[in-house]
């Protein structure tokens, strides 16, 4: 018998794999000293701007301040005057001028290189609440913000009738009723009486009624509901008629909602 040949093994192919594993490696390796060495030099220039005179604060810019100078502010904003301005915490400094209940709203920003920009929105009194004894000044939307203190402004009407539980308990709802006391006073100051018997009051009864007081002798003016522009159209008529006469009334009732035509006048 004729013995069978053995076969050969086949010979081991190249060993490339190793080669693309190794030049990845490589390539790997490369890149990664490649972004160390940026984020150090860009860490290192960071740090080095952070102590530079050029980017410290040097001016600072104040937009819609009416209470407020530049200098004032950067100083309640927790910032310095030479301080870097790109080491500023930013959001820290707004909340401080956010703690002065006369800021409504700000804004800060850079303007490198060496300028903080402070855009600033604050409250305006439009009059004066009386919530359980206490005055309190209340902007244009009927929100009380400060409670009164010496040296805010005080010639300004009152609003009475609401009360700190009221706040408290439906704040929307009060904020609401002051609002409708700054509506009132707004359309009785485009009256020319206006100029002659100041509003000194607006009580807001709770059931949307309203009392407004003017002049020095205290008229009393039952408004009812409104319409608050029709009915004190009717008011000046009235108040004209009795300063021909040199006198006033001491209460005027136009609150009578089954016949809204009607005035009614009560002697003092």
């Amino acid at each position: 018998m004729n013995k069978r040949k053995g076969v050969a093994p086949p010979p081991p192919p190249p060993r490339r794999w190793w080669t693309v594993v190794t030049n990845l490696t490589k390539a790997s390796v490369g890149l990664a000293l490649v972004l160390s060495t940026a984020a150090a030099t860009a860490w290192g220039g960071y740090r080095l701007a952070l102590t530079s005179p050029r980017f410290s604060v040097q001016q600072v810019e104040v937009d819609t301040s009416h209470r407020f100078g530049e200098v004032e502010l950067a100083k309640r904003a927790g910032v310095e005057l030479g301080s870097s301005l790109l080491a500023l915490d930013l959001r820290a400094a707004e909340q401080r001028l956010l703690d002065d209940p006369w800021v409504e709203s700000v804004r800060i920003t850079r303007k490198l290189p060496n300028t903080l920009r402070i855009q600033l929105r604050e409250h305006e009194a439009a009059a004066l609440a009386a919530l359980d004894g206490e005055l309190f000044l209340v902007d244009g939307n009927g929100e009380p913000f400060k409670a009164w203190q010496g040296g805010d402004p005080h010639d300004l009407p009152v609003l009475t009738g609401v009360t700190l539980e009221a706040l408290a308990k439906d704040r929307p709802g009060a904020v609401a009723r002051l609002a409708t006391g700054l509506t009132v006073l707004e359309h009785y100051e485009r009256l020319p009486v206006s100029r002659v018997q100041r509003a000194q009051e607006v009580h807001l009864n709770p059931d949307g009624a309203v009392v407004l007081v003017v002049g020095a002798r205290g008229v009393s003016l039952h408004l009812g509901r409104g319409p608050w522009p029709k009915k004190l159209l009717m008011v000046a008529e009235v108040m004209r008629q009795f300063e021909r006469q040199k006198e006033l009334p001491g209460i005027v009732f136009l609150d009578n909602e089954l016949h809204p035509e009607r005035v009614v006048v009560r002697m003092r």
